[in-house]
């Protein structure tokens, strides 16, 4: 099925892989933003 769209085993291995690695580094990316701005929202709830 999948020879017939022109995929091939190798590029639907190397398609999940590069989806495997963005979920991993987006959600890095989301933890440390959330971090920070849970940092933010104290300090300015301690300033008011």
């Amino acid at each position: 099925m999948w020879m017939m769209m022109g995929l091939s085993l190798q590029s639907m291995l190397d398609l999940v892989a590069a989806g495997i690695s963005l979920m991993i580094g987006l959600g890095i990316f989301t933890f440390v933003a959330s971090v920070l701005c849970s940092a933010a929202f104290i300090q300015n709830v301690k300033s008011v």
